[in-house]
């Protein structure tokens, strides 16, 4: 008779964890840890950190793709292009709210979409590797 009850709580076991396996690939099915470093090297990476530990992570990538990566009640990813000119970045993106960034040696400053000349909207990213 022990040896039954020691079985089933056995199973029980088991079909717990199995369960919490299916439900988690059912709820992550791209994986619950995201690698930014898949893919090409990257040639530059900045953070800017926000209210309330919130932070952005900008990887520019040598194949000219970008990633930002917002962390903030949950981590949120967009991705486009960009193009470098001397000291400026052009971002080409559906989603992305900047057009381009000036970059100096320590910072990224990036520059609002649809801002007026008069009053340019931009907050730094600051440079964390540089390739």
């Amino acid at each position: 008779m022990i040896k039954g009850t020691d079985r089933s709580k056995q199973n029980l076991i088991e079909c717990v964890v199995m369960g919490v396996s299916f439900c988690l690939i059912i709820a992550f099915p791209m994986g619950i840890v995201r690698f930014p470093n898949v893919g090409a090297p990257i040639k530059l990476k900045a953070f800017h950190e926000a209210a309330g530990g919130c932070g952005n992570t900008l990887y520019l990538r040598e194949d000219g793709s970008f990633v930002e990566r917002a962390v903030c009640f949950g981590i949120f990813d967009r991705k486009g292009t960009y193009r470098i000119s001397h000291d400026t970045i052009y971002f080409s993106s559906d989603d992305y709210p900047y057009d381009y960034a000036v970059m100096d040696s320590a910072t990224i400053r990036v520059h609002d979409k649809g801002s007026a000349d008069d009053c340019v909207i931009s907050f730094p990213f600051y440079i964390i590797r540089k390739d």
